[in-house]
């Protein structure tokens, strides 16, 4: 019975004991923060429920069809003291189309229209953002259907929330108009057709936008009991001792025995970096990228480890790692971008 819970709870003593719990951190254990090259700036992941990335278009001149992507991704580096300062990068999943029709969105993923075998997703990122009469002006490359653009992006800052758990938000909304055709995305030829109210697909697209941005702010505990029993082990023996453990115990066990995976350590090293020791998350998110190398987020945390620490270069470098294994990762995109600015 031992051989199959020990490795289900991380099972040596990397769930930390009462007595260990309560030691205070050993010397040494903390180190001081240094000066960040993130200092006022808020990452945040746009939280895709609470968002909208919307379109419509005249249909025959006389109706409109209307839509949106159910599936998108990105983040956001925002500046505190100058909001043009930060940087928002969004991947869109071309699948993820829908009109309420399921005729229709087939036709629309089809080589028809977006061809999403071909051109999976749908990117944007700020390349700089401006100020604006009403607000601000998001200006970047817009990549759909293989074909990139320079675009604008008229956005009302909608301001900064605490939700009930304490964790941050942050609102914008947006609108621009954008011709399909641009993007070569055309439509069978009976599609464009004039008639005598127009074309039957209108060229032009409405896109309505609406983006909240969420970020976690690190508490006393953590909601997953593993990932709150390994952090109470990196502040009662340190993060050293953690993963010596973590590499002896995966050694010898199965992954799928593992309780203590790669989103357990990753969220722990946030955790850490919340709670202001940089050090100790560059360690932990080192242990991540050593055990899962081929994916991208031991890399991404290292970089912004490395950011806070104050290190440019070892941050740069180690986010471009990240990049050339996922080009389209928003947390290391824009993070990157904010340190090269």
């Amino acid at each position: 019975m031992c051989r199959l819970i020990v490795p289900c709870l991380l099972s040596l003593s990397l769930v930390a004991s009462p007595a260990n719990s309560a030691k205070a951190p050993a010397k040494g254990a903390m180190a001081p923060r240094t000066k960040s090259l993130l200092d006022g700036v808020e990452i945040y992941g746009i939280d895709a429920p609470h968002s909208e990335i919307g379109f419509s278009v005249v249909w025959m001149g006389i109706s409109r069809v209307r839509g949106s992507f159910q599936d998108f991704n990105g983040a956001i580096a925002f500046d505190k003291a100058d909001p043009t300062r930060s940087v928002v990068m969004v991947v869109i999943q071309s699948k993820s189309i829908n009109t309420g029709f399921d005729r229709r969105d087939q036709d629309l993923r089809s080589a028809n229209f977006f061809d999403i075998e071909k051109y999976p997703t749908i990117t944007f990122t700020s390349r700089e953002i401006v100020r604006s009469d009403d607000g601000y002006l998001a200006r970047g490359p817009l990549t759909m259907h293989g074909v990139t653009k320079e675009i604008e992006i008229p956005l009302t800052f909608n301001g900064q929330v605490s939700d009930s758990r304490g964790d941050h938000r942050i609102g914008f909304e947006g609108h621009l108009t954008l011709s399909r055709k641009d993007y070569g995305i055309i439509g069978p030829e009976n599609l464009n057709a004039v008639l005598e109210k127009g074309i039957i697909i209108g060229e032009k697209v409405d896109i309505p936008l609406a983006v909240e941005g969420w970020r976690a702010v690190a508490k006393d505990s953590m909601d997953d009991a593993v990932a709150d029993s390994l952090y109470r082990v990196v502040l009662s023996r340190g993060v050293g001792a953690a993963g010596k453990q973590f590499r002896e115990l995966r050694a010898r066990t199965v992954d799928s025995l593992m309780t203590v995976n790669e989103g357990v350590i990753n969220a722990v090293g946030y955790q850490l970096m919340e709670k202001g020791n940089a050090a100790e998350a560059l360690e932990i998110f080192r242990l991540e990228a050593e055990s899962w190398p081929e994916r991208v987020f031991g890399y991404v945390g290292m970089g912004q480890a490395y950011a806070s620490l104050g290190n440019r270069d070892l941050a740069i470098s180690t986010l471009q790692k990240a990049i050339a294994i996922k080009p389209d990762a928003p947390r290391a995109q824009v993070l990157l971008k904010r340190l090269r600015a």
